[in-house]
């Protein structure tokens, strides 16, 4: 806890807001083969990170166009856009760390996750 305490007041000094914005995100993704993968980023400004990440998406749009709307999961499902926006993610100007998928464990593929969400619904409403 020192180190934490010592390098939040360096943050705090340095920042021009006086709080300092460091984040890191990690991802777990499991599949229905049970193979389970997680990827950490970190990127020394939040709100740049939040900028530059939607000017990505838009820029990768224009270069590739696709009729519709569609969700990342959607648009990246196949691996060759999901590889071009990860590089274009992870290369962005504060990007200060990033694991690439890192296999974490071989778990049971999800079960009954629609049994699950209904027993959710009906606790809900009762």
């Amino acid at each position: 806890q020192p180190l934490v305490k010592a390098t939040d007041a360096l943050l705090k000094i340095t920042s021009p807001d006086n709080v300092g914005e460091t984040h890191a995100m990690r991802v777990d993704v499991t599949g229905e083969d049970g193979n389970a993968v997680s990827i950490v980023q970190a990127h020394e400004s939040f709100r740049q990170c939040v900028g530059q990440s939607c000017a990505e998406f838009a820029l990768d749009l224009l270069e590739f166009p696709s009729p519709g709307v569609q969700l990342p999961e959607q648009r990246y499902r196949d691996n060759e856009p999901r590889k071009r926006i990860i590089k274009r993610l992870t290369s962005t100007p504060g990007t200060i760390a990033f694991t690439g998928p890192t296999l974490v464990k071989t778990a049971p593929p999800p079960s009954d996750m629609e049994e699950a969400i209904q027993k959710a619904n009906d606790a809900e409403v009762a």
